[in-house]
């Protein structure tokens, strides 16, 4: 019995459980690890869901860009932007910042007296903005839809034989890109330079991206208006400007300056269908002499530079269309040389009393190559008072006739313009200009320009002659 009483003691100290506070601390424990980790894991979770939203927006980024980017690159006949004729629409706060674009609101929704303005007009509006890129066979419409955030692609099949979209030609609008908020492109140095910039903004949820970038053509194409397809019956004609002035066989003249005469010319060729732009320039005229003059080329731009030794007076600049050689045109350029038209001898300063002069130099004006005639100039005087080596427009200058200078309402200076002649060369009839100081002033300072232009074009100007008066 006793025996049999041990063993029993013994069994019952082995099936002995934990004690309540002992299950009442490793449950904590356990519920303070599950905390822990759910946190963990839901920050990573987050983090994950952040970056992998960035990551993808970049893609779609890049991705749409090469997609335009090639198009543009390819461009064969032209590259045109049409933006939209109606105000983009307005960002409002969204609703649920993880739907991928944020809410908006059109602009008819924004102002219902708006929409009503619009629905009365017959004019047609659209919100939408498109990039249209004219190749031979067909055209690509890039089309920018705001009230989508979305960019759509429309491929548009072209007849050959009239440029005009086919009757069964016009494509359906394919998906290119979503998460877009800004659709700016740039075609100012598409014509200059080859080059169309492009920037894309995009947003999801809280995260922004822009990717923005320039996309050089390989072929010459036009831009803006004159990208349109018309019938090929409109004959090609080739344009020169300069400018900014289609100066296509015309004879235009240009003034020499002192230090850099450089002309510089561009070409567009106009016509049905778009024809090519490229072109070949060519000129004429440089003397023998004039071994620095310089004519140089690239694609639809052409530098003329006048050296300093040059001896001709007129050279004509040509461009004729490369893909049609019989299709040219030419400017002409008459160089006038006006530096030395006004006389600069025996003028010292003005002072009390003194009289100096100035006159029209007729051997000058010929060699200029402009045909001489004293009545053909127009004198032009202004007055400046000079303090601190700072110019302000003054009023003390008085024309008077005869001999005798009056100085009405207190005037300082007077000029006489009259008959003159000239004992050089030739003697002959010019145009004499005399400027009198009859005040003393302590402390004043004045400069007098004195030049003439010509009447039939004011544009050619002589040299400025400078009267001082520095008492």
């Amino acid at each position: 019995m006793k025996i049999l009483k041990r063993m029993n003691k013994s069994n019952n100290r082995k099936n002995s459980g934990f004690t309540l506070v002992e299950l009442v601390i490793v449950m904590t424990i356990m519920g303070i690890l599950g905390l822990a980790v759910t946190g963990f894991i839901g920050t990573s979770t987050k983090q994950y869901k952040y970056a992998t939203k960035d990551v993808d927006l970049q893609y779609e980024a890049q991705l749409t860009m090469n997609q335009i980017g090639n198009l543009i690159i390819d461009a064969q006949k032209g590259v045109k932007y049409e933006p939209a004729t109606v105000a983009a629409p307005v960002e409002v706060a969204s609703v649920n910042p993880e739907a991928g674009y944020i809410a908006t609101a059109s602009a008819e929704e924004a102002s219902s007296e708006e929409a009503s303005s619009e629905e009365a007009s017959s004019e047609e509006t659209s919100s939408d903005s498109k990039l249209i890129i004219y190749n031979k066979d067909c055209t690509y419409n890039i089309i920018y839809r705001p009230s989508e955030h979305k960019i759509y692609l429309r491929k548009d099949t072209l007849d050959p034989a009239t440029g005009a979209v086919k009757a069964d030609g016009q494509g359906k609008e394919s998906l290119m890109a979503e998460n877009v908020i800004g659709f700016t492109p740039d075609l100012s140095e598409a014509e200059s330079k080859n080059s169309v910039g492009l920037v894309v903004d995009f947003k999801a949820g809280d995260k922004k991206y822009t990717s923005k970038q320039n996309f050089t053509m390989r072929n010459k194409v036009p831009t803006g208006a004159d990208v349109e397809y018309v019938a090929p019956v409109e004959p090609i004609s080739v344009h020169i400007y300069y400018g900014g002035r289609d100066v296509s066989g015309q004879s235009i003249s240009y003034v020499r300056r002192d230090n850099s005469n450089v002309l510089e010319f561009t070409s567009k060729i106009l016509g049905g269908n778009n024809p090519s732009q490229e072109v070949i320039w060519s000129y004429t005229g440089r003397a023998a002499d004039g071994n620095g003059t310089t004519f140089n080329s690239s694609g639809n731009t052409a530098k003329l530079s006048i050296a300093e030794n040059e001896t001709s007076k007129q050279f004509v600049v040509k461009v004729t269309s490369k893909e049609d050689t019989s299709k040219y045109t030419s400017v002409t350029i008459n160089v006038v040389d006006t530096r030395n038209w006004l006389t600069t001898e025996g003028i010292y300063g003005l002072n009390g009393g003194n009289t100096e002069k100035t006159h029209i130099n007729p051997y000058e004006v010929r060699n200029s190559g402009i045909a001489y005639d004293v009545n053909n100039f127009e004198w032009h005087i202004e007055t400046y008072s000079l303090e601190n080596g700072i110019e302000s427009p003054s009023n003390d200058i008085e024309e008077f006739a005869g001999e005798q200078a009056d100085y009405k309402g207190g005037k300082i200076f007077t000029y006489h313009i009259e008959d003159s002649w000239v004992f050089g060369h030739e003697h002959e009839a010019t145009k004499e200009l005399s400027m009198t100081s009859e005040v003393s002033i302590p402390g004043k300072h004045y400069r007098i320009y004195v030049w003439v232009t010509l009447k039939s074009d004011p544009s050619i100007s002589s040299n400025v002659v400078t009267f001082k008066y520095d008492k």
